[in-house]
C-alpha cells in the first residue's frame, strides 16, 4: 500500500535516472526538456493512482489526500516553470543547457519528499535535496556575476539555516526519543526540562522554516537572490520551495486540531505583521522588478500567516486558495520577465524602466504582466481579489481585527508599486527587446487561469475542498 501511495515520488525518482541516461547518451536541450516534462506529467498522473490507496503513514512518509494535494501543486508548478524555462534558455547561451531540466527534477523530488514527510529524517533529506538543487538553478548562468553572487549568498545562508534545523531535530530527539511526527504530536513532556528542550528544538525548526518562507526577520536574502537568479530559477525559489515548507507546517497544524500553541501564536502574529509591512514598504524603493517581486513575496507570506492563524475550515480554505493563487501569479510574472529576456545576455530585462512602452510594443506580454500585478494587488477581475477576500473573511470570522487591519493597510501600500509598473508600461515606447513567439504564446496561455478563476472561482474552490477538506 505504501508503494502505491508514494507512486508520484517513485515515478519522479525514475524520471531523474532516465534523464541522466538521456543526457549521457545525447546532449540535446529539447530532448532533456521533453524528458523532464514527461516525467513531471507522468508523476502528476501517478497521483490519481496514489489517491486510491488507503491513507498510510510509514513513519517516513504520510500519504493522505492533503499531502498528495500539495505534491500535485508542486508538480504542476514545476511543470509550468519548466515550460517558462524552455522559452528562456536559447541556443546562443554560453553554457550547456541540458542540465537545467535535470536540476528542476531533482529539486522537485526533494520538494515532494518534504511535502509528504512524516519524520524529521525525511524532512531534512527532502529539504537539503531541494536546497542544493536550487543553488545550482540560481547559479546556472555562471557567466553572470549577479547569479554567482546570489547562489553564494543562498548557499551560505542555507547552510546556517540547515544548522539550526539539525540542532532543533537533535533537541527534539533528546527530549521525546522519537523523530516521527505522529509520535511527537502524541507525546506529553514528563517534566519541565523535557518541555524546555522540546520548545527550544521547535523554535530552531521555526528559524529554518522562516528562512525558506522568507518571513521577517529572515528575509534579508530575498532581494539579492531574486534579482540575481535567472527568471525561471527565481520563479522556482519563489513558488515551489514555499509550497513544500508550508505543506509540512499546515499539515502539522491540522493534525493537532488546527490549534497553534500559545508560545508560537504570538511569534507568528508578529512575523505576519512585520512581513506585511516590511515587504510592501521596501518594495516601494525598488527599481528592479524581480526585487519588487521578492519583497512582494515577503508581504504575501505575511498574508498567508494571517490565514494560518485563523482557525477553522474557512481559514484552511483561505490558505489553500491563496497558495494556488500566489503560485499561478508568481509563475506568470517571472515568466513575462523570462519571455522578455535573453539567457545569453549578462542580465535579464528586469528593470522597471526597461518595461517602458511595453503595451505598445508587446501588448500580449504587457497584458499578462498587468494581470499578474493586479492579482498580486488583489484587484478584480484577477484571481488575487478572491484570494484576499478569503483571508479577510477568515480574519474577521476569527476576530483577528489587528492582523486584518494591518493586511488592509499594507495592501493599500502595495497598490503604489504595482500600479507604478503598469503606468510605466503604458508610457511612450522605449527600447523593448522582442520575445520569441513561442515564449509569448506559452506565457499568455499560462496566465489564463488567473483571469478564468478570478471570474469564476467555484470550480477551483470545489476542487480544493474535495482534496483538503
Amino acid at each position: 500500500m505504501m508503494l502505491q501511495a508514494t507512486t508520484p515520488m517513485i515515478l519522479l525518482a525514475i524520471a531523474v535516472g532516465v534523464l541522466l541516461a538521456v543526457i549521457a547518451c545525447k546532449r540535446s536541450y529539447a530532448l532533456s526538456t521533453l524528458t523532464a516534462g514527461s516525467g513531471l506529467f507522468v508523476a502528476l498522473l501517478g497521483i490519481l493512482y496514489a489517491a486510491r490507496a488507503p491513507v498510510t503513514a510509514s513513519g517516513l512518509f504520510v500519504c493522505d489526500h492533503a499531502a498528495l494535494g500539495f505534491v500535485a501543486l508542486i508538480l504542476l508548478s514545476a511543470l509550468l516553470i519548466l515550460i517558462v524555462a524552455a522559452a528562456y534558455w536559447r541556443e546562443d547561451t554560453p553554457v550547456p543547457r541540458e542540465e537545467f531540466p535535470l536540476l528542476v527534477l531533482i529539486a522537485t523530488l526533494g520538494a515532494t519528499a518534504l511535502a509528504a514527510a512524516g519524520s524529521f529524517i525525511t524532512l531534512f533529506l527532502g529539504l537539503e535535496t531541494m536546497t542544493l538543487a536550487m543553488i545550482g538553478l540560481i547559479a546556472y548562468p555562471r557567466f553572470r556575476p549577479d547569479a554567482e553572487e546570489a547562489a553564494l549568498k543562498y548557499l551560505i545562508l542555507s547552510a546556517m539555516s540547515s544548522a539550526f534545523v539539525l540542532f532543533g531535530i537533535g533537541l527534539i530527539d533528546v527530549a521525546s526519543g522519537s523523530l516521527q511526527f505522529s509520535q511527537l504530536l502524541a507525546w506529553v513532556p514528563p517534566d519541565m526540562a523535557s518541555r524546555t528542550a522540546l520548545l527550544a528544538g521547535l523554535a530552531m525548526l521555526a528559524i529554518g522554516a522562516g528562512f525558506k518562507l522568507s518571513v521577517v526577520p529572515f528575509h534579508i536574502w530575498v532581494p539579492d537572490i531574486y534579482g540575481g537568479a535567472p527568471a525561471p530559477s527565481g520563479a522556482y525559489v519563489a513558488v515551489v520551495a514555499k509550497i513544500a515548507v508550508l505543506a509540512v507546517l499546515i499539515r502539522l497544524i491540522n493534525e493537532v486540531g488546527g490549534t497553534i500553541p500559545t508560545e508560537f501564536k504570538t511569534l507568528l502574529t508578529l512575523a505576519a505583521i512585520l512581513s506585511m509591512l516590511a515587504g510592501n514598504l521596501l518594495a516601494l524603493l525598488q527599481e528592479n522588478i524581480k526585487r519588487v517581486l521578492g519583497y512582494s513575496s515577503i508581504a504575501h507570506l505575511g498574508y498567508l500567516l494571517v490565514a494560518i492563524l485563523a482557525a477553522g475550515s474557512i481559514g484552511k480554505m483561505a490558505v489553500m486558495f491563496y497558495l494556488v493563487t500566489y503560485s499561478l501569479t508568481m509563475i506568470a510574472a517571472f515568466g513575462t520577465i523570462a519571455a522578455l529576456s535573453g539567457s545569453a545576455s549578462t542580465r535579464d530585462t528586469d528593470t522597471i524602466a526597461s518595461l517602458r512602452g511595453l503595451f505598445w510594443t508587446q501588448p500580449a506580454l504587457a497584458a499578462v504582466l498587468t494581470l499578474s500585478l493586479l492579482s498580486l494587488a488583489g484587484i478584480p477581475p484577477a484571481i488575487g481579489f478572491i484570494a484576499k477576500m478569503y483571508i479577510f473573511a477568515a480574519g474577521i470570522h476569527t476576530a483577528l481585527w489587528g492582523l486584518t487591519a494591518v493586511m488592509v493597510t499594507s495592501s493599500v501600500i502595495g497598490l503604489f508599486y504595482y500600479l507604478n509598473i503598469i503606468l510605466v508600461m503604458s508610457m511612450r515606447p522605449g527600447e523593448i527587446p522582442s520575445g520569441r513567439l513561442g515564449g509569448r504564446l506559452a506565457i499568455t496561455a499560462l496566465s489564463m487561469p488567473i483571469l478564468i478563476f478570478g471570474i469564476a472561482p467555484q470550480p477551483l474552490v470545489a476542487l480544493l475542498r474535495s482534496v483538503f477538506g
